[in-house]
């Protein structure tokens, strides 16, 4: 039986944790987990929010029977002889409390949708194993400017920072969005940049912001810097310290700046 890539593992983790797939299929993700330390963690972020949820949903106290039936009865028995003006009031409190409902569910649709820098390193790590990790060999920025442009619906700016080689670029999608990744030789280690046309201030999994608002966090023994440049969000995901990815981003966004301003 052919062995699962992490990329067709993942949809079936929820339902294979939930025992719902096929023999067959439950066998094929069984095997890629044992292998799969990705997917594991995965599984197990998972389980986690699942027993958050039990928890949650066994802590809030449910009415009983008995105060949901007397309820019931005052409405039935004494519907009509509620005042005008307290049933005016009523309504206009129900509406008040669905129109904060509304901005809650609205609320918390945007922020449980915010990304997470697991995605960023998930695909680091994929891509650096592959043979051929670029899909266009070049050293020079301005030509893999120009080969994205082609290619994607924003026009993204390639660092160009002290210290480190371009190596070349590929395409790539992170939640379902283009993305360009941009591969760099730095401080003698592989180096991921993603350039998004989206903002990176509500990406997850980080734990500290340098002064220049260069958002720093380690996520499966990688280092991961985050900022915003340009209308572009930058992602860098290395084995690298701290230090050295907040230097390339702080001498990227600098570089993006003052490129922008000439």
């Amino acid at each position: 039986m052919r062995k699962l890539t992490c990329a067709e593992a993942e949809p079936l983790l929820e339902a294979f944790q939930a025992n719902e797939l096929d023999g067959v299929t439950s066998l094929a993700v069984q095997e890629h987990v044992e292998e799969c330390r990705l997917c594991q963690n995965l599984m197990r972020w998972n389980a986690e929010a699942d027993a958050s949820l039990r928890r949650l949903i066994a802590a809030t106290p449910a009415a009983s029977s008995t105060l949901r039936e007397r309820v019931v009865a005052i409405g039935r028995n004494e519907r009509h002889f509620i005042p005008a003006t307290f049933r005016h009031r009523a309504l206009a409190l129900a509406a008040a409390i669905i129109g904060l409902l509304a901005v809650v569910t609205i609320w918390h649709s945007r922020t449980s949708r915010a990304p997470d820098a697991m995605a960023f390193v998930q695909n680091h790590i994929q891509t650096l194993a592959k043979a051929e990790p670029v899909e266009f060999r070049t050293s020079d920025p301005a030509e893999a400017e120009e080969w994205l442009r082609t290619r994607l619906p924003f026009a993204p700016a390639v660092p160009r920072t002290d210290g480190s080689r371009l190596v070349g670029a590929r395409l790539c999608q992170i939640d379902n969005r283009p993305v360009a990744f941009l591969l760099y030789e730095h401080d003698g280690k592989p180096l991921s940049c993603f350039v998004s046309a989206d903002s990176q201030r509500r990406l997850r999994g980080f734990d500290a912001t340098a002064a220049n608002r260069v958002r720093l966090g380690t996520c499966e023994g990688k280092n991961v810097a985050a900022w915003d440049a340009d209308h572009s969000g930058y992602v860098l995901v290395g084995d690298g310290s701290r230090a050295s990815l907040l230097a390339f981003a702080s001498q990227s966004a600098a570089q993006i700046r003052d490129g922008r301003e000439n």
